[in-house]
Formats: structure tokens, C-alpha cells, sequence
């Protein structure tokens, strides 16, 4: 277990703003819709159009591209992802979250007894204050994370500025030489203003098909909802953003993206046309960042 940047142990309540060195209050793009969800979330895992997630990330890490590393899950949930970069052979798995439901279900599941190296704790993780800088100031090169990961994170950002501040937060946590891969709304649909129903066992409704930047006045993508087992389960909104958005606010923080594949899983549905719907506009999109030489 870690305490959090507040010094509260995980589990804690978490904040939804800050106090800068400044002393001026800056807001933060992440809330707490989650808490009333809790662990029903897990309840998305179960369902077709998650089965991809897995098989893409492993692709995107690469083989043996967690073993003895250092890791860090920002907006880790209930840590279904950061356990799996511990089975993966991490040396250190550290997980953020902003809710402190989730992080309550988190440490219950991954006791400190039996998963000593499993670390978590409550910070927005949107925010480049909340969470201890680490490699910025170290010339060593040995500070900071080898390895920044996310699933489900950048998709919260409201606005360009909250995006690039998100990218920030993952340019602080990494070591010098350090990668970052995560997993976000599909940033490449060309289609994205088209709801999705009954789509391998999701409805993803189009709350804003055409959403503007409240700050730039450019249109960054859309808002939706996500919603889960219909009016007996739950929902949530996320945004989704164009390539081209994420390509720039990274490369304001100093990180340059290479975009991954969707991969499916390897069954037999694989070879009988089962997934070619999905891989036509996959729910999400994975991609790797690191800083810009």
C-alpha cells in the first residue's frame, strides 16, 4: 500500500482539485463518476467488445517488455491492469486512481500480504502536481518509471490543455529512456459521430457528435456515453478525440506517439468473420509514447 500524494493511505477520499506551488487552484478533468459505479465496471470486462483489450496490450508491450521493470497504471481502477503487468514479470507495480472506491476494491483484492511489490493509492492522475515528480530533476537517469501505462485514462480529458496536462503527468513519471503505452477512445473512426448499438454488447450513444474545445473553440471529436447492460446496469461519458488531437497535445509535454495495433483474440471466431464489425471501428485505440530526442 502507498499513501497518496496528501499522505492519506489508499482508499482515502480523493480530490477534485488541487493547489498549485503558486497557490492558484487548478481544476481537474478527472471526477468521480466511478465511485457510484464501483466494481460493477468489471461487469464491461466480461463482454465482447473488452476481449480485445488484453491481446493489444500484451502486443503493444512487447515480449519481455515488462520483465524487472519499474511500472506505473495511472487511473488503475480496481487494478485488473496493473496485476497484470505484475504477472507480467514487473520488478514494481505502483496504480493511481481518483477513486477511492475503486481503490478500496483494489486493495482488497491485491492484499499487500500477498502481492508485496502491488502498490496503490487515491491522486488525479490528471493533474502534474498531484503525483510525485520523479525524473525531471535526475540526471542519473535512474528516477522515475521505466514503464508509464494507461487503459482508459486519456479519454476523460475535456479540453486540449487537460489532455496535454495528462501527457505531462506521464512525461514526470517517466526515467530518462523510460516508454509509455496506453489504450484510449478510438482516436482514427471517421465515423466516430455514428452511435454504435448493440455493438459486441455495448451501446456507445453520441452525447455531442460535433464536440468544440470550451477554451480553443475547435472541434476535438465527440462526447458519448457509454452504457452497459441497458437500464438494469450502468453508464458513463467519456470523450473521443481525432489522432491528430493527441499527436499534438503529447508533443506539447515533450512525447512523441507511435499508434499500435487492435488485436484481436486468437479463437475461433478470429478465422469466421466474427470480429471484422469490431476491427472496422474498434472501441479504442493503443499507442506508445516516448520524449522527443
Amino acid at each position: 500500500m502507498v499513501a497518496n500524494p496528501e499522505g492519506k493511505e489508499g482508499g482515502a477520499g480523493g480530490a477534485a482539485a488541487r493547489t498549485t506551488n503558486s497557490g492558484a487552484e487548478r481544476k481537474s478533468t478527472q471526477n468521480t463518476q466511478y465511485d457510484q459505479i464501483g466494481t460493477k465496471y468489471l461487469k464491461i470486462k466480461e463482454l465482447p467488445a473488452a476481449e480485445s483489450e488484453v491481446p493489444s496490450i500484451l502486443a503493444a508491450l512487447g515480449e519481455d517488455g515488462v520483465k524487472g521493470k519499474r511500472c506505473l497504471d495511472l487511473a488503475c481502477g480496481t487494478g485488473k491492469y496493473t496485476h497484470l503487468l505484475h504477472t507480467l514479470g514487473a520488478s514494481s507495480c505502483t496504480g493511481y486512481d481518483i477513486s477511492s472506491t475503486m481503490i478500496s476494491s483494489a486493495l482488497a483484492t491485491y492484499t499487500r500480504s500477498q502481492y508485496p511489490t502491488m502498490h496503490f493509492g487515491v491522486a488525479d492522475c490528471s493533474i502534474p502536481e498531484s503525483l510525485p515528480t520523479l525524473a525531471s530533476d535526475d540526471t542519473s537517469g535512474t528516477g522515475g518509471f521505466d514503464l508509464v501505462f494507461s487503459a482508459w485514462f486519456l479519454n476523460y480529458a475535456g479540453t486540449e490543455t487537460e489532455l496535454t496536462n495528462m501527457f505531462r503527468v506521464i512525461e514526470s513519471q517517466m526515467k530518462v529512456g523510460g516508454r509509455f503505452v496506453g489504450l484510449t477512445t478510438n482516436a482514427h473512426d471517421p465515423n466516430m459521430h455514428i452511435p454504435k448499438l448493440d455493438f459486441y454488447g455495448l451501446d456507445v450513444l453520441v452525447l455531442d457528435p460535433a464536440y468544440t474545445d470550451p477554451e480553443s473553440q475547435q472541434v476535438l471529436g465527440i462526447k458519448a456515453r457509454v452504457v452497459v447492460g441497458g437500464g438494469q446496469g450502468f453508464s458513463f461519458d467519456v470523450y473521443q478525440f481525432r489522432q491528430d488531437v493527441y499527436e499534438r497535445c503529447a508533443r506539447e509535454a515533450g512525447l512523441e506517439i507511435e499508434w499500435k495495433e487492435v488485436v484481436v483474440p486468437d479463437d475461433e471466431r478470429r478465422g469466421g468473420g466474427y470480429w471484422a464489425g469490431y476491427l472496422e471501428k474498434p472501441t479504442f485505440s493503443m499507442l506508445e509514447a516516448r520524449r522527443v530526442l
